[in-house]
């Protein structure tokens, strides 16, 4: 399969997301350098994914001379680069999962070097697949308490468990748990589940598993979805009352459908996420994935956060949220684009200190 989309198509992806590849430790001298030698979409992915490999090379040098900690930066970052070359590229499926799949065993190398490390969990899905996620315990607990509370953090349309690790430090910092997961149509569970309306059901089966992990107290559990993950996490909370609180940054009241979104990549995104040949199959999936009926049933505190220039997301699709949840609230910021990202030193410490006042 080829892409005719040229030069002016990728200038425009790395226009989009530029601070989002900074934000998760991608080196500006590298990206400028992608960005001068990429001259079609077609090249993204090999292109990020060998950069990728010249920083695992790196940690392969650091791990050999016993430098742990900056093994684990290294394998971090090669991590994201594969990640970024795969999460939004379809031109071609076995090259597209040889680097997805790359991104995954970097990030893994890299898991046991982290502070705190991160441990690989499946939990059983009972649909027959297991749901991954890395669960990472700080050292101290907040208060005194015996076992650090957990929030399981969920991604969007296009992001993965691999790239919550910026977000899951927050927490960290504040003595709670975390687990990064990929649901039904994300990461690694994309090979065996499609996006579903049904996607709390993996989410339960997930507590269901770290119900008896030491060291966690999951009777103080919190979820933090972003984006597409800013449905999931009140979707989640709505459809489990295990649930202390709830975070939903920039996500839909209800999502479809999907043929109606401008965004070139959010468009892909969906397609690929239901493994759809068409919109009207994508749009059949995507238009049963809605809040309404399930809103009524988000009784945790529930705080929604959206930008007013957010122009992936509708805000008002979030304001909605925050309005019809019966503890609801929201976290406005007027010039906010899609995520926030360009008020990520605001948000980003107030939602952390707000779920752990709610499970601590």
């Amino acid at each position: 399969m080829t892409d005719d989309r040229g030069r002016e198509f990728v200038e425009g992806r790395f226009d989009r997301w530029w601070t989002r590849f900074l934000a998760k430790g991608l080196d500006r001298y590298d990206l400028q350098n992608l960005r001068d030698d990429i001259g079609a979409w077609e090249e993204w992915c090999e292109a990020f994914a060998a950069v990728g490999e010249e920083h695992a090379e790196h940690g392969r040098e650091a791990e050999a001379a016993g430098n742990a900690t900056t093994a684990g930066e290294h394998f971090l970052r090669a991590s994201m680069y594969c990640h970024f070359g795969s999460f939004a590229w379809f031109v071609d499926e076995g090259r597209r999962e040889r680097v997805h799949r790359r991104g995954v065993e970097l990030w893994e190398r890299a898991a046991p070097h982290l502070d705190p490390p991160a441990e690989r969990i499946e939990a059983p899905h009972p649909g027959g697949a297991d749901v991954p996620g890395y669960l990472r315990v700080p050292g101290g607990t907040p208060d005194g308490l015996d076992e650090s509370p957990l929030v399981i953090l969920l991604s969007g349309l296009d992001s993965t468990k691999e790239e919550q690790h910026t977000r899951a430090s927050d927490f960290h910092a504040r003595g709670i748990a975390t687990l990064s997961v990929d649901g039904p149509g994300q990461g690694e569970m994309w090979y065996t589940r499609t996006m579903t309306p049904d996607y709390h059901e993996a989410i339960s089966a997930v507590v269901d598993h770290v119900e008896g992990v030491d060291d966690v107290d999951a009777s103080r559990l919190g979820v933090y979805g972003v984006s597409i993950g800013g449905f999931y996490a009140p979707h989640v909370a709505a459809n489990d009352d295990r649930f202390d609180a709830c975070v939903g940054l920039a996500g839909p009241f209800s999502v479809g459908p999907a043929s109606l979104y401008r965004s070139v990549s959010m468009r892909d995104g969906f397609l690929h996420a239901c493994r759809a040949d068409s919109f009207v199959e994508a749009d059949e999936i995507t238009e049963r994935m809605t809040l309404r009926g399930d809103i009524e049933d988000l009784t945790a505190p529930a705080l929604m956060i959206v930008g007013g220039n957010d122009t992936v997301i509708p805000p008002e699709q979030t304001r909605r949220i925050a309005e019809r949840a019966p503890n609801g609230e929201l976290l406005y910021y007027p010039d906010g684009d899609h995520v926030c990202k360009n008020r990520v030193t605001q948000y980003r410490p107030y939602a952390a200190d707000w779920m752990r006042e709610r499970l601590v």
